[in-house]
């Protein structure tokens, strides 16, 4: 599957602009961009159908994994976790 998301929203020149907007996702979506780099995301997104694609996938991914309830792990597992570093800190 990953390089079937690859090969939709890969590279497709060097230098192109849209792995530069890709690159600042993240900030975009958690709206920590400076207002003059927004808006030239904003400008590019009015043509790009494959970055606004790319943003609402990731948009909606976000989403669904905060409003997610993370289940508890098992104290079994917890155990298990401890026991391994502890036997790798004493090698």
């Amino acid at each position: 599957m990953g390089s079937r998301i690859s090969g939709l929203f890969g590279r497709r020149k060097e230098g192109d602009e849209c792995d530069h907007f890709r690159g600042l996702t993240s900030d975009f979506i958690d709206n920590e961009l400076d207002p003059e780099e927004r808006d030239r995301l904003l400008t590019h997104l009015e043509w790009c159908g494959l970055c606004m694609a790319f943003i609402n996938t990731l948009r909606a991914t976000v989403n669904m994994l905060g409003s997610s309830d993370a289940p508890d792990t098992p104290p079994a597992l917890k155990d298990d976790i401890r026991a391994r570093i502890s036997r790798d800190d004493r090698s």
